[in-house]
């Protein structure tokens, strides 16, 4: 009898302890399982904010572009301009905003849907850039900030001597720059339905349909090339800053001009077959070796009587001392910046008035030794 309720006992405590530690373990698990159901619940709260504040922005700017381009575009036909100052300075505002979040959504943007997005992203910052700048371009050709305070008295009167200004093609690039946000707010949107946020959000790129067309306010390595490309077209030299702007335009027209091509000052599909933009020059420095050092230094050499003092004094295809003095007594006698640098800019100089290019001179397509590239 007491073996039995020793037995009894014993499996009466067995029971309830195992029953609480299997209790607890459940609970734990249903615990642990709320818990990360709110933090995703959580995280896609705070992924939907991110969200609408970026694709908010994004279209508040575009919105106040197209209205500054509406103004300008009447004010530039002779038609009434008195909205033109107000829509410029809501446009500002905009901006300032723009500006104090870039960084912070470009961050955001990644932290919640992935470096794809906020590659996409930044791309689009490009192109909001580069439209902006074509229509501060636009509001200089209608005549600045004075002309737009004027009464409308005063333009009335002067807008039948007023010289024409073209209407540049912002809207279409207005256009198609809300094309493009309207496939991230899509892209975005999916990964918020999809739960795919945070650390499961995706890092390849998105795959978009973006403009090959080089046009006014675009800048980067492109636009290098192709004032490289136009100066050795043997247009009016231009300066290789990378940044396409009046001066740009003007030579790209000449070229298509001078090659039947729509005068467009645009550099897209039927221009690129007639002006192939290629690669980066190279870039070279103090340090450089091979074949292409040792031909700049004999056309340093050789076109240096009456033009420059500085010569290398032998093409050994070594970028050596010499060699820079040479580079800049050749740099100061074009009044280039005086680096010693074979750079965009003194790639495109010419060897006199009417002579050849230093790139065409050189003859840069053949390329070797441990010359680099212009990043």
């Amino acid at each position: 009898m007491g073996d039995q309720l020793v037995l009894l006992g014993l499996g009466f405590v067995l029971t309830t302890v195992l029953g609480g530690m299997l209790g607890y373990l459940f609970q734990r698990r249903a615990w642990a399982h709320q818990y990360k159901t709110q933090q995703h619940e959580r995280e896609r709260e705070q992924a939907s904010k991110i969200f609408e504040e970026v694709s908010s922005l994004l279209d508040r700017r575009l919105y106040r572009m197209r209205l500054v381009f509406w103004a300008a575009k009447r004010r530039a036909v002779g038609g009434a301009g008195d909205g033109l100052a107000e829509a410029r300075e809501r446009y500002r505002e905009v901006l300032l905003i723009w500006n104090d979040n870039l960084n912070r959504s470009s961050a955001l943007t990644q932290a919640y849907f992935g470096s794809g997005a906020r590659q996409r992203l930044e791309e689009l910052y490009e192109d909001y850039a580069a439209i902006g700048r074509a229509l501060d371009q636009f509001m200089r050709d209608l005549g600045g900030e004075a002309a737009q305070e004027k009464d409308a008295a005063v333009r009335e009167s002067s807008a039948g001597s007023r010289r024409a200004v073209r209407i540049p093609p912002i809207g279409q690039r207005l256009d198609q720059l809300s094309h493009q946000v309207y496939l991230l707010n899509l892209h975005m949107l999916r990964l918020l339905q999809s739960g795919q946020l945070g650390q499961a959000a995706p890092a390849e790129p998105i795959s978009s349909p973006r403009r090959r067309l080089l046009q006014f306010g675009d800048q980067g390595a492109a636009v290098r090339r192709l004032q490289s490309a136009l100066g050795r077209s043997g247009e009016s030299p231009i300066a290789v800053d990378g940044l396409f702007g009046r001066a740009t335009e003007r030579a790209l027209r000449a070229f298509q001009e001078a090659h039947g091509l729509e005068a467009d000052g645009r550099y897209g599909f039927a221009t690129r077959k007639a002006l192939p933009i290629g690669a980066d020059l190279p870039l070279l420095r103090e340090g450089a070796e091979g074949d292409i050092v040792g031909r700049l230094q004999t056309v340093l050499t050789e076109y240096a009587p009456n033009r420059w003092e500085s010569t290398p004094g032998s093409a050994d295809g070594i970028f050596g001392p010499a060699t820079t003095r040479a580079v800049e007594a050749f740099q100061e006698w074009r009044g280039l910046l005086i680096d010693g640098v074979v750079g965009p800019n003194t790639w495109v100089a010419r060897l006199g008035d009417d002579g050849p290019t230093l790139e065409s001179a050189v003859g840069t397509s053949r390329v070797s030794g441990q010359a680099t590239r212009t990043e």
